[in-house]
């Protein structure tokens, strides 16, 4: 339970149903106060016109019983006994039957002239304690004046009012219930994404192949995040594996290593002392391939030694520009009989590193470029600093490999050529590694090959 009202969706229902009924609540509150005060003006008006009705009424009663009773010769005891006996009656009947016209109206006057004072109400019991719109005109007549009022209760007032609430109520009502449904559609899509997300989460735990299937909105920037995460996570296992592989390996060379040196060193010196006794016999021939096999294993021996238990690094500050001018020297050497063009675009960038080492991994990574361009093409050393790193890619325009090869290329022993010993690249990577950079690599068949080695400018450089 606690986790369901800890979830989105709950959260997000009652904030958007909140919403909703506060807002209708505020807007309905806003709209009875204009319709209450316009109720209030027009009922206003019209009790005063009913009142001001019978004023006037009285008013011309008054001043044709005057005329006809001849009231400016007689004096006030006259005119008050007139009055009583003949305006009284006619006044008092045409007011009882005008006040049945308006049953929701409580009337009353009062004028001395005629010797009374009355109230009647309509509904005095029913609404004796409610607050009432009143109005009162006057009666303006020669001996004392007088007034008439007429009141109407809030509650008859209100009364249509009372309707739109109960109305307004019932939408407040339906509008909660259909925001609620709109919201739990929307929530529920919404959650289903979220649901999706999770459960692909949960895959990546045991497979980081898995990707999300593109999609629009914030929900599918937090799938693209998660693809390119995994994508780097990816890289990143694999490099691990890698390196731990090579670790695994190395150790096992080396042992391999002494076993094999010193048999060869002993095959090696005989050989020499051979050729030493057999020199101008027919036997010597037999000895030059002996020495020249020894030499190559020992090439390759020399080669496991290093990719076994490569040295601690011996680092030095050097510029990165002289030393590419000094590595396409060395490629140009090997590439003598080749119609290879190098160019090299780099300024003066201050590395921190074992410069020997890598002279080593740019060399073998020049001289895998220029085998693969079949003596013809363009191979370019482009360097660039970016922020405190070294970024150096080695372009070719040779064969290009293809995704099977790229995933081998620096697997210890791994080779497509029929000479070498497929340790050059192993060794480049390990050496990459040492210095706490990287090698990446972009190739496709038949338009070349980009190889990119990160590497850090060392801690002092950095800023």
């Amino acid at each position: 339970m606690k986790r369901f009202f800890q979830s989105i969706r709950f959260q997000l229902t009652l904030v958007l149903v909140l919403f909703v009924i506060l807002n209708t609540v505020f807007i309905t509150s806003i709209v009875l106060n204009n319709v209450q005060k316009g109720i209030f003006d027009i009922e206003t008006k019209r009790i005063t016109v009913v009142a001001n009705q019978l004023s006037e009424r009285f008013d011309k009663m008054y001043f044709a019983e005057s005329i006809a009773r001849n009231y400016a010769n007689l004096t006030p005891e006259q005119q008050n006994v007139l009055i009583k006996t003949f305006l009284k009656p006619v006044f008092e009947d045409y007011y009882n039957n005008f006040i049945k016209n308006f049953p929701e109206l409580e009337f009353g006057y009062f004028i001395p002239v005629l010797n009374s004072s009355i109230v009647y109400n309509n509904n005095s019991e029913q609404y004796r304690f409610d607050k009432k719109v009143t109005v009162v005109e006057p009666v303006n007549i020669g001996n004392g004046g007088g007034y008439i009022f007429v009141d109407e209760p809030y509650s008859v007032i209100l009364k249509p009012l009372n309707q739109i609430r109960e109305d307004i109520n019932r939408i407040i009502v339906y509008s909660a219930i259909i925001a609620i449904l709109l919201v739990l559609i929307i929530t529920s899509i919404f959650t289903m994404k979220i649901i999706k997300i999770r459960k692909g989460l949960k895959l990546l735990e045991n497979n980081l192949d898995f990707r999300f299937q593109k999609s629009g909105g914030e929900i599918g920037d937090i799938a693209s995040s998660i693809n390119i995460m995994a994508e780097h996570l990816k890289k990143n296992v694999e490099e691990m594996q890698k390196t731990e592989s090579l670790k695994s390996l190395g150790m096992f060379t080396v042992g391999v290593v002494h076993e094999v040196r010193n048999p060869l060193t002993s095959i090696k010196g005989f050989a020499q002392i051979l050729r030493k006794k057999l020199q101008g016999k027919e036997e010597e021939k037999y000895i030059k391939p002996i020495l020249s096999e020894t030499e190559r294993l020992t090439g390759v021996v020399n080669d496991l030694l290093r990719f076994g238990r490569p040295s601690q690094l011996e680092r030095i500050d050097f510029n990165l520009s002289l030393f590419f001018d000094h590595i396409i020297e060395m490629g140009k050497q090997y590439a003598a009989k080749t119609q290879i063009a190098f160019v090299k675009n780099c300024d003066d960038i201050i590395i921190n590193g074992d410069e020997k080492k890598l002279e080593e991994l740019f060399l073998n990574l020049v001289i895998n470029s220029i085998q693969a361009m079949d003596g013809k093409g363009e191979l370019s050393i482009i360097a660039r600093k970016d922020s405190d790193s070294v970024i150096t890619e080695i372009k070719d325009t040779g064969l290009g490999m293809d995704e099977e090869e790229i995933k081998n290329l620096f697997v210890p022993f791994y080779t497509t050529k029929a000479e070498g010993t497929g340790l050059g690249l192993a060794i480049a990577y390990k050496v990459a590694a040492q210095h706490g950079g990287k090698i990446e690599v972009e190739s496709k068949k038949g338009e070349g090959t980009t190889f990119r080695i990160i590497l850090p400018l060392g801690a002092h450089n950095a800023a």
